[in-house]
């Protein structure tokens, strides 16, 4: 189908030069590699390469790693590959209702809106009114806001949702959070927390366990890009190795 005024495109030139473009007639892209009229996007299709001053732009379907390099955001954000796990291990699925805290730049929020789609609902909570209104952007640009319910709100005071599937955490102390979480839960349901530190992992941990959490584990996602070149490829010499831990558990109830 063709690119219309409006879509979402990524514009790769290479490794180094990859922008995410919502198209606009009038406007043009700017790049070192050469520049790229709007106008001459529109009409093409995914898949396509257009040739600049300095080699050639490729349009490709924006993904969400590329949504990832793309998007303004103002706080470090999960990567990929943790997000990737979380949402893999916590069971969620298409029409799922989740609840997130914190919001941040709003990246994991994006990434369950898509995952759990239309009849889905992200509820997501932050303290930070300017946070959350860079996220409510960022998710209104993917066409994913009404997917959304944005809450501005401590979750350490409590999660006014009920019989959720799912509960995410990224923030300082989500200890705190863990009794509410569990209150929040359908039976059998999931919590995720992504923490930096190994004191944060093991007080969340155990907190969770105190709290009739089963199947309570601790993990770290390590991912190592590798260099190909013909003869001499090996692993990249720079590379992100240590982001966070993840600690993920289901709810458990008292049986008769």
């Amino acid at each position: 189908m063709p690119l219309a005024e409006g879509d979402l495109v990524v514009v790769w030139i290479d490794p180094r030069r990859v922008y995410l473009v919502k198209l606009e007639r009038g406007k043009r892209l700017d790049t070192d590699k050469g520049s790229l009229l709007h106008e001459d996007i529109i009409g093409k299709e995914y898949g396509e390469s257009l040739a600049i001053q300095r080699g050639k732009a490729h349009l490709l379907y924006p993904t969400l790693d590329y949504i990832y390099e793309g998007l303004h955001r103002p706080s470090q954000v999960l990567y990929p590959k943790d997000i990737g796990y979380m949402i893999y291990v916590s069971g969620i699925k298409p029409g799922s209702t989740v609840v997130e805290a914190g919001t941040g730049s709003g990246f994991l929020t994006i990434s369950l809106a898509n995952f759990v789609g239309n009849e889905g609902r992200v509820v997501t909570y932050d303290v930070r009114e300017d946070m959350q209104n860079r996220a409510r952007k960022n998710a209104r640009l993917l066409g994913l806001e009404d997917r959304v319910t944005f809450k501005l709100g401590d979750v350490r005071q409590g999660i006014e949702e009920k019989d959720v599937d799912a509960v995410f955490l990224d923030m300082p102390d989500p200890w705190l959070v863990v009794q509410h979480a569990w209150s929040s839960l359908r039976p059998s349901g999931t919590l995720e927390v992504f923490i930096p530190t190994t004191n944060q992992l093991e007080r969340v941990f155990l907190t969770m366990i105190q709290n009739n959490f089963v199947d309570v584990k601790a993990v770290e996602i390590i991912m190592r890009e590798f260099q190909v070149k013909e003869n001499a490829t090996r692993p990249r010499t720079i590379g992100v190795t240590h982001t966070g831990y993840i600690v993920s558990g289901r709810k458990s109830i008292k049986g008769s």
